[in-house]
Protein backbone atom coordinates (compact mmCIF):
# COMPACT_ATOMS: atom_id res chain seq x y z
CA UNK A 1 0.00 0.00 0.00
CA UNK A 2 2.81 2.43 0.77
CA UNK A 3 4.33 1.82 -2.64
CA UNK A 4 1.04 2.77 -4.34
CA UNK A 5 0.79 6.03 -2.40
CA UNK A 6 4.41 6.94 -3.20
CA UNK A 7 3.88 6.16 -6.89
CA UNK A 8 1.03 8.67 -6.99
CA UNK A 9 2.45 11.29 -4.62
CA UNK A 10 5.87 11.68 -6.27
CA UNK A 11 4.54 12.39 -9.80
CA UNK A 12 1.92 14.77 -8.34
CA UNK A 13 4.62 16.73 -6.50
CA UNK A 14 6.83 16.75 -9.61
CA UNK A 15 3.98 18.09 -11.76
CA UNK A 16 3.35 20.83 -9.17
CA UNK A 17 7.02 21.82 -9.16
CA UNK A 18 7.31 21.81 -12.94
CA UNK A 19 4.10 23.77 -13.40
CA UNK A 20 5.16 26.49 -10.97
CA UNK A 21 8.81 26.60 -11.99
CA UNK A 22 9.56 29.92 -13.59
CA UNK A 23 5.92 30.88 -14.07
CA UNK A 24 5.43 34.44 -15.24
CA UNK A 25 2.91 36.25 -13.05
CA UNK A 26 2.41 39.12 -15.50
CA UNK A 27 -0.95 39.24 -17.27
CA UNK A 28 -1.07 37.83 -20.79
CA UNK A 29 -2.08 39.74 -23.89
CA UNK A 30 -5.60 41.12 -23.60
CA UNK A 31 -5.27 41.52 -19.82
CA UNK A 32 -6.29 37.94 -19.07
CA UNK A 33 -4.69 36.38 -16.04
CA UNK A 34 -2.25 33.57 -16.75
CA UNK A 35 -3.56 30.05 -16.48
CA UNK A 36 -1.66 27.08 -15.14
CA UNK A 37 -1.72 25.46 -18.60
CA UNK A 38 -0.45 28.56 -20.39
CA UNK A 39 2.43 28.88 -17.95
CA UNK A 40 3.34 25.22 -17.73
CA UNK A 41 6.88 24.26 -18.63
CA UNK A 42 5.56 22.31 -21.62
CA UNK A 43 3.56 25.29 -22.95
CA UNK A 44 6.46 27.69 -22.52
CA UNK A 45 8.84 25.28 -24.24
CA UNK A 46 6.41 24.76 -27.13
CA UNK A 47 6.04 28.54 -27.54
CA UNK A 48 9.78 29.03 -28.11
CA UNK A 49 11.30 29.14 -31.60
CA UNK A 50 12.87 25.82 -32.58
CA UNK A 51 15.42 24.60 -33.49
CA UNK A 52 17.71 26.18 -30.89
CA UNK A 53 21.42 25.73 -30.17
CA UNK A 54 22.15 22.78 -27.88
CA UNK A 55 23.17 24.30 -24.54
CA UNK A 56 26.73 23.76 -23.33
CA UNK A 57 26.19 21.57 -20.26
CA UNK A 58 29.59 19.87 -20.40
CA UNK A 59 31.43 20.00 -17.07
CA UNK A 60 28.27 21.01 -15.21
CA UNK A 61 26.18 19.12 -12.66
CA UNK A 62 23.59 16.93 -14.39
CA UNK A 63 20.19 18.55 -13.80
CA UNK A 64 17.58 17.09 -16.18
CA UNK A 65 14.92 19.50 -14.89
CA UNK A 66 17.24 22.51 -14.80
CA UNK A 67 16.67 25.47 -17.11
CA UNK A 68 19.10 24.22 -19.78
CA UNK A 69 17.51 20.79 -20.31
CA UNK A 70 13.88 21.09 -19.16
CA UNK A 71 12.47 21.59 -22.68
CA UNK A 72 13.97 18.42 -24.12
CA UNK A 73 11.86 15.29 -23.94
CA UNK A 74 14.29 12.73 -25.31
CA UNK A 75 17.33 12.72 -23.00
CA UNK A 76 19.44 9.67 -22.31
CA UNK A 77 21.98 10.18 -19.53
CA UNK A 78 24.56 7.41 -19.62
CA UNK A 79 26.68 6.51 -16.58
CA UNK A 80 30.19 5.08 -17.10
CA UNK A 81 28.77 1.56 -16.60
CA UNK A 82 26.31 2.10 -19.47
CA UNK A 83 23.07 2.44 -17.50
CA UNK A 84 20.63 5.26 -18.18
CA UNK A 85 20.64 7.44 -15.06
CA UNK A 86 17.25 8.92 -16.05
CA UNK A 87 15.66 5.47 -15.67
CA UNK A 88 17.40 4.67 -12.38
CA UNK A 89 16.22 6.91 -9.52
CA UNK A 90 18.57 5.15 -7.10
CA UNK A 91 21.57 6.51 -9.01
CA UNK A 92 21.19 9.97 -7.46
CA UNK A 93 20.68 12.57 -10.19
CA UNK A 94 22.82 15.23 -8.49
CA UNK A 95 25.76 12.84 -8.16
CA UNK A 96 26.78 13.26 -11.81
CA UNK A 97 28.65 15.72 -14.00
CA UNK A 98 28.10 15.94 -17.75
CA UNK A 99 31.26 14.75 -19.50
CA UNK A 100 29.99 15.25 -23.07
CA UNK A 101 26.82 15.66 -25.09
CA UNK A 102 25.60 14.41 -28.44
CA UNK A 103 24.69 16.53 -30.30
CA UNK A 104 27.45 18.85 -29.17
CA UNK A 105 27.05 22.37 -27.79
CA UNK A 106 25.78 24.85 -30.36
CA UNK A 107 24.23 22.24 -32.68
CA UNK A 108 20.69 23.27 -33.60
CA UNK A 109 18.20 20.90 -31.94
CA UNK A 110 14.45 20.53 -31.51
CA UNK A 111 12.46 19.57 -28.41
CA UNK A 112 12.26 16.00 -29.72
CA UNK A 113 15.89 15.65 -30.83
CA UNK A 114 17.48 12.61 -29.13
CA UNK A 115 20.12 13.91 -26.73
CA UNK A 116 22.72 11.65 -25.17
CA UNK A 117 24.72 12.89 -22.20
CA UNK A 118 27.79 10.94 -21.12
CA UNK A 119 28.11 11.34 -17.36
CA UNK A 120 30.87 10.91 -14.83
CA UNK A 121 30.72 10.85 -11.04
CA UNK A 122 30.72 14.36 -9.60
CA UNK A 123 33.87 15.28 -7.70
CA UNK A 124 33.56 14.47 -4.04
CA UNK A 125 31.01 11.67 -4.64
Amino acid sequence: MHRYVAAIAVPAVLVGVLTGCGADSAPQAGGASPSVNANSVHARCQAQEWPQPMPDVEGRTFEPLGKDLMCFDNIEAVAPDGRDVMSDPASGLGAWTVKSSTPGPGTRVRITTPITLELEKARGE
